[in-house]
């Protein structure tokens, strides 16, 4: 019965340390990238053409979304490609209209 049981616990510290490497990096970067993106998010937000931030999946990956009013090259080089570590992603969605109530 104790060999038993030392497998079983065995098994579950293996188990949980797969399971932290797999996840726990996840969990990590999400904490991690929301304090980037507000660290970066005004001067982002005061670019001409930019009208929103999000954290979003960039392939699997946490990355920092820039959305902007239309394409424009020049602004897009003034956008990063990697704040901190994260990736930037530009996305052009238009401008955004705020709707009466």
């Amino acid at each position: 019965m104790r060999k038993l049981l030392r497998k079983i616990n065995t098994t579950l510290v293996v188990l949980l340390i797969i399971l932290s490497f797999d996840y726990g990096n996840l969990l990590f970067s999400s904490e991690d990238i929301a304090a980037v993106k507000n660290r970066h998010e005004t001067w982002i937000m005061n670019l001409p053409g930019v009208v929103g931030t999000a954290i979003g999946d960039c392939q699997g990956s946490p990355c920092i979304k820039v959305y902007i009013k239309e394409k424009n090259p020049e602004l897009e080089r003034q956008i990063p490609k990697q704040l901190e570590g994260f990736k930037l992603d530009i996305e052009v969605i238009g401008p955004i209209k705020i709707l009466p109530n």
